[in-house]
């Protein structure tokens, strides 16, 4: 196979990099957000809960979009990167909710994974142009 060309029915690199990323953060909220959220519930968030299950369903619909090749899966990526972006300021600073295991630096992986799905989804949308 030549560098460049993509075999028939075969997802471009770039899609394939944006679907690895909003997979990993789908992991991430199944195994340790969803838990927090509805931890937080008894705490007087009762909103939390359902707001990050529906940012998670709209992730798992993102990828399945991308894979059925439909790239507005890409802009489903994009609002979940931008909600990741404010949530731990609002859980965090606003709230003044500390995180459940006591690492004050742990909002830095999500934001982290938040800017690498909006660069890899904005990447994938103009090249698909």
């Amino acid at each position: 196979m030549e560098t460049g060309k993509m075999e028939k029915g075969q997802l471009p690199i770039h899609i394939q990099a944006a679907i690895a990323m909003m997979l990993i953060q789908l992991v991430h909220k199944i195994v340790r957000e969803i838990p927090g959220s509805v931890g937080m519930i008894g705490e007087g968030v009762g909103g939390g809960g359902i707001v990050t299950i529906a940012f998670t369903c709209l992730l798992a619909i993102g990828i399945l979009l991308l894979i059925m090749k439909i790239r507005w899966g890409l802009l489903f990526g994009i609002i979940d990167g931008a909600w990741m972006l404010f949530q731990p300021v609002l859980v965090h600073v606003i709230l003044a909710k500390p995180d459940p295991n006591g690492i004050w630096w742990y909002p830095a992986f999500p934001i982290t994974q938040a800017l690498l799905i909006i660069y890899f989804c904005i990447l994938a949308w103009k090249i698909s142009n």
